[in-house]
């Protein structure tokens, strides 16, 4: 049970790679039942 909690606070650190967007947006992808991830914020639909 340790383990499991150990692992699951370790799973939520940030890393310190800076070349990481702080925020993804979720964006369509040409369809709208596919989606992709974009740094920048999307156009409203």
């Amino acid at each position: 049970m340790k383990r499991l909690l150990l692992l699951a606070a370790l799973a939520g650190c940030p890393s310190e790679d800076p070349s990481n967007p702080d925020t993804l947006w979720l964006a369509l992808d040409g369809s709208e039942l596919k989606i992709k991830l974009s740094e920048s914020e999307p156009r409203p639909f």
